[in-house]
Order: structure tokens, then sequence, then C-alpha cells
């Protein structure tokens, strides 16, 4: 189920979730599920990658709890801890938010921690560096999040499983924009539709904006 109060597509489980293709859900499937474990053989983080507005960080705010259950059958006792990389955060910083984190007992069944770092590539180069090392923990699940991956240390790239959040291809959003047309009574064509959803770029913000914008119109209302 989405959530549409006020015809905000809000997705409410993993299952929600656009794909831009089917690997990347498959690998977060694997995870949730336990098949592919995590901290594991050097890799403890998942990146969320891709361009604007595909949902990358609803997807990360959803992990947490989502492997938790996989892990223990239980959601999160404690809750994740959530840094937003702001602007030239370096590598001190960092540090002190994950290190004063892992030195706390956690209440997770897991045994676990979990962090989500928004916007990664916000992070200095030595941030950067810290974070990589940080990652090389068995005691705490990373989720990063970025829309320039080409901006991220190599290593630290390499410690992470890396999953693509691109637009999806243009059908995969018609149900939303039906839906979204159908809540403010108007009928519309697939045809019709395409234009519109073509423009936003697999950017579900301006997908939403957009398509009210074109069902306003067909009832009349500018």
């Amino acid at each position: 189920m989405t959530n549409k109060k006020g015809f905000k597509y809000e997705p409410k489980t993993i299952n929600d979730i656009i794909w831009g293709n089917t690997e990347s859900r498959l690998r977060i499937e694997d995870i949730v599920s336990g098949t592919e474990a995590l901290p594991y053989c050097g890799k403890s983080a998942i990146l969320l990658y891709g361009v604007f507005g595909t949902g990358k960080t609803t997807l990360a705010k959803m992990l947490p709890n989502a492997i938790e259950i996989g892990k223990s059958g239980q959601g999160l006792m404690l809750p994740e801890n959530l840094i937003a990389c702001q602007q030239g955060f370096n590598g001190p910083q960092v540090m002190v938010l994950i290190e004063n984190a892992l030195n706390k007992v956690s209440l997770n069944e897991s045994g676990l921690h979990y962090f989500i770092l928004d916007e990664v590539d916000n992070l200095t180069s030595s941030a950067q560096q810290s974070l990589k090392s940080a990652l090389n923990t068995d005691r705490g699940i990373f989720i990063l999040t970025t829309n320039n991956i080409s901006e991220l240390d190599k290593g630290l790239k390499d410690r992470c499983v890396l999953v693509e959040m691109n637009a999806a291809p243009i059908s995969g959003y018609l149900p939303l924009a039906k839906s979204l047309i159908s809540d403010m009574g108007v009928v519309m064509s697939d045809i019709e539709l395409l234009p519109t959803i073509t423009a936003a770029n697999g950017s579900l913000r301006n997908l939403i904006h957009n398509v009210e914008r074109l069902a306003r119109r067909n009832k009349g209302v500018v």
C-alpha cells in the first residue's frame, strides 16, 4: 500500500518502491531476507545511488527495520542513527557520531547498530576516508545514499553493496499516475499520460507535481 495523503506518494513498504531495474530489487530482497549477509566478507554497507527523486532516502529509512526483522524476527528496539551529511563534513565529525553510537550497547536482538548517511557525497575526502575505516566494523550496518557516485572514494564503494536507483521504465510509473488522476476524479488514457511521465525523468516529486497539474487542467481548474 502507498500513502497518498494530499496525493503525496509515500511508499509504506519495500514492495511499494518503483525499481529502475530487476537487479536492484533482487539485491535489496537478498539482503532483507538474509540470503546475502551483512556485515560479511569486508562489506557492511549498502550504497543507494542514482538521479534525484527516485526514492533513495525513502528506501534507506525502511531498510534498518526490514533487515533487523530478517535477521532476528523482531523489529528495531534501538532506532537507526540518521546522519544527514552536510556540505563540508570532515572526518572527525563523522567518526564522533559513529563511534558514540557504536560505544553504546545495541538493544536490537541482532546486536547490531544501524546507520543511515544521507547524501554521502557531501563529505570531504578526509571524511570519506574516515567513513571507509568505520565500515570495517562487524557491529553495524550502514546505508548510504548519493546522487553522485563518481564523487565517492573507490575504497568506500568497495565496502558497499551497490544498488542503482535510477529511473524506472515509463510503464512502471503508470499505475501511480493513474491512481493519482483517479483520486482527483479524472479519466485519462495511458497515451495522454505518457508525455508527462517521461518529462519527470524518473523523479517521483516531479511526476506527482506534473500529473496533478495535468489532471487539474483536464478538470478545467488551472
